[in-house]
């Protein structure tokens, strides 16, 4: 099904404004439920190294992933925008809070002068942003394509997982042919 810009453009305000809606305790405890979830995910244990964002504003908290796997010796890699035209590029992070610089939306960002530049190849597990999410498994995004962009092409690397409550699981969300469904979704009820 392919979308019209301006329908995409009406479902990203819908979900942004329902995720804000959200009192900060509920989000915070639906938060905390989806990431013990992904926590416990085998293939998160089975990794060497894992994707994530650094989350703005009432994003799902992807502190205690980057946590949990600079404990147990993982490479944290993060994503900055960059390059003609603007894409992903990752990073293997070592010290968050000594690595990371404002970056495009004043979302923090590897420092590329202190960060070691990783390929999509070098990623075992990757917990990908999602403003909402369909029985397919594809994802809404933000609507700059960057994680699709990343994602596409890729084999069985890596492991791409969506965490999102059910408030934000939708029937089906308007898909294209660049669009690369996630292999995982988890919620609250799964």
């Amino acid at each position: 099904m392919t979308a019209s810009l301006p329908e995409k453009k009406a479902l990203r305000r819908e979900m942004i404004a329902r995720r804000d809606a959200m009192p900060p305790a509920e989000r915070a405890r639906l938060g905390a439920m989806l990431m013990e979830r992904v926590l416990a995910l085998p293939e998160l244990a089975r990794a060497r190294s894992v994707l994530a964002t650094m989350a703005i504003g009432s994003e799902l908290d992807t502190g205690p992933l980057i946590a949990r796997a600079r404990a147990e010796g993982k490479t944290v890699i993060l994503p900055r925008v960059g390059g003609k035209p603007k894409r992903l590029q990752l990073y293997a992070v070592e010290d968050p809070a000594r690595d990371l610089v404002p970056g495009v939306w004043d979302i923090p960002e590897p420092d590329p002068a202190r960060c070691r530049p990783v390929t999509l190849s070098e990623v075992d597990f990757a917990l990908v942003p999602a403003l909402a999410i369909d029985r397919r498994r594809y994802r809404l995004g933000y609507g700059a394509g960057f994680f699709d962009g990343l994602l596409a092409g890729r084999g069985a690397k890596p492991y791409c997982v969506t965490a999102l409550p059910e408030a934000f699981h939708v029937d089906t969300l308007p898909a294209e042919a660049h669009d690369v469904p996630v292999d995982l979704v988890i919620s609250e009820k799964s």
